[in-house]
């Protein structure tokens, strides 16, 4: 029988943790290619290594390549992003490119029409030599991220499909563990930063001043405008007259995020990222202070709050402050949850998203399980380019939960300013790439954003109902979306000499939603999926 193959990574020191990473998000079997051992599949980007006898050698790098020099290939390397074109759509090459002055056919990626692929074949060896380096390009994103010009890209994703494509053209058949658990499309993580909780902390300040005019003035430009409906405008004007009567606690608070969310989301359970301290504003990335980062509460002052949310199955998180920047910082803002709710672990996303190269490891340092922090304050979309969740590079523990869509950066005026159709049109889109690809859609809706003067209830119970809609979807908390691909990772494959020539899929421990072992046969017409929960290894061949 054949054996699955476990492929060869030719890399260069300083890219094994980007290579590592990258396929624990393409979970597939690999090592790290010793010279003289045989592989059916070889990936280089290391030009000094040599190889002779693979069956199929794939070549990635944005310079000349010997074998450009063998094939005759006249290159130009291109430097500065650039946009290729594939059957998938668009994709952004940040790291340099190498263009290839051909009209062969089998240029599956290009750049204004010229090839930044071509294959050649030699004595029944066949390479692929692709144009950019795929390491270099995976550790921007996974680093610096890419610019909000190409937020709606999935990049990394792309760069996965693109790699799975090549091994099926070369008719390789190969395992694979999907990025959903068995039985859904995606996951999908309902979170809500507390910014604010309860109106009557807001008086005479500049919150309330907005509240007013918005509540006010601006429900009528919205309403002239077609931005707001009549019943919505009506909803505003009440809350804005009935302010005298809340303050005097004869109506009740309307600025109540966890029994608003608790009715809405039915069901489905909420992760709320909740402020540590009141009154603190923080260290902005540039060294300044912006008093208006600070919160007028702190999770000391919404404890039966938490209580609801608890009653509800709901997570509590932390809505980090200095954590960002201060290991020590984040322990006591950690400390602090942990004292309020008796939770072990949990996870952060910083206030306002402050966040550099070095948070990862302050965060880790400070104990917290997971981030949330990756996303766009001005877009929606794929800051690290992909829907799944990942490891920081340099970090041994701490879990990277990108944050996909958010209500400010969808409607706010300063941001993309856009009206609920236009935004319910721009996450249609992101949910069809949820389900072709996998991974967690996580969406950020802020607290105030299902009361006056926001009202923005019908437009996620819209958003929900486009996410349900024709989709097999796991609501999950954010820690158990995290612990679900913490299994993932955990899966380790074996394709030693085994009588059955073929590999073995074994985990640690078992998951009861499980996931998915794929076969890739290229002489079938459909891939062999099969289901398995991790609890006993299990052989396959082909």
């Amino acid at each position: 029988m054949q054996r699955f193959p476990m492929i060869g990574i030719a890399i260069n020191e300083h890219e094994l943790d980007v290579a590592s990473e990258f396929f624990e998000l393409f979970k597939t079997p690999w090592e790290r290619a010793v010279p003289g051992r045989r592989y059916r599949v070889v990936l280089i980007t290391d030009e000094s290594f040599s190889v002779s006898d693979a069956e199929v050698v794939l070549i990635y790098g944005s310079g000349s390549h010997d074998i450009d020099r063998k094939t005759g290939m006249v290159t130009r390397r291109l430097s500065s992003p650039r946009h290729l074109t594939w059957k998938d759509g668009d994709l952004p090459i940040y790291k340099g490119v190498a263009v290839f002055e051909s009209t062969h056919p089998d240029g599956i990626l290009k750049l204004n029409g010229t090839p930044v692929t071509y294959r050649s074949e030699r004595e029944g060896q066949v390479v692929w030599r692709i144009g950019y380096n795929l390491f270099s390009e995976i550790r921007f994103l996974l680093t610096e991220g890419q610019p909000v010009e190409h937020a709606l890209t999935p990049a990394l994703e792309f760069h996965i499909a693109i790699l799975r494509h090549l091994l099926t053209l070369c008719k390789i058949s190969f395992v694979e563990i999907p990025p959903r658990p068995h039985g859904y499309d995606f996951i999908c993580c309902l979170t809500h930063d507390v910014d604010f909780c309860g109106i009557r902390r807001h008086l005479f300040d500049r919150t309330m001043a907005g509240f007013l005019y918005r509540a006010s003035v601006g429900s009528m430009i919205d309403l002239i405008h077609g931005r707001r409906s009549l019943k919505e405008a009506c909803q505003n004007w009440l809350a804005f007259l009935s302010l005298p009567l809340v303050f005097l606690r004869i109506l009740s608070d309307f600025w109540r995020p966890f029994e608003d969310y608790a009715k809405v989301e039915r069901r489905n359970r909420s992760t709320f990222f909740l402020v540590p301290f009141k009154g603190k504003a923080g260290l902005a990335p540039d060294g300044s202070t912006n008093e208006w980062r600070a919160t007028p509460y702190g999770i000391d002052d919404v404890q039966e709050d938490l209580v609801v949310a608890a009653a509800c199955g709901s997570e509590l998180a932390v809505h980090g402050i200095d954590a960002w920047h201060d290991a020590e910082a984040g322990r006591e803002e950690l400390k602090k949850l942990v004292s309020c709710t008796g939770q072990k672990t949990t996870g952060i996303r910083m206030h306002w998203l402050y966040f550099d190269r070095e948070s990862p490891g302050k965060l880790e340092k400070a104990g917290f399980e997971y981030d949330s922090t990756c996303g766009f304050n001005e877009a929606i979309g794929y800051r690290a380019g992909t829907l799944q969740v990942f490891r920081p590079l340099g970090c041994s523990t701490l879990m990277e939960l990108p944050m996909t869509i958010m209500d400010s950066a969808l409607f706010s005026s300063g941001r993309m300013g856009l009206t609920s159709a236009e935004a319910l049109r721009l996450i249609c889109g992101i949910i069809t790439q949820a389900k072709h690809f996998g991974g967690v859609l996580v969406i950020n809706w802020h607290e105030r954003s299902l009361a006056p003067e926001r009202l923005l209830g019908r437009v996620y119970g819209a958003l929900l109902d486009l996410v349900e809609d024709g989709n097999h979807v796991w609501f999950a908390k954010a820690n158990e979306a995290v612990q679900w691909f913490q299994w993932r990772r955990s899966i380790c494959f074996f394709t030693g000499d085994s009588s059955s020539g073929g590999v073995q899929v074994s985990a640690p421990y078992g998951m009861a939603t499980g996931g998915e072992i794929c076969i890739h046969r290229p002489d079938q017409a459909e891939n062999d999926i099969r289901f398995w929960d991790g609890t006993t290894p299990i052989e396959l061949c082909v």
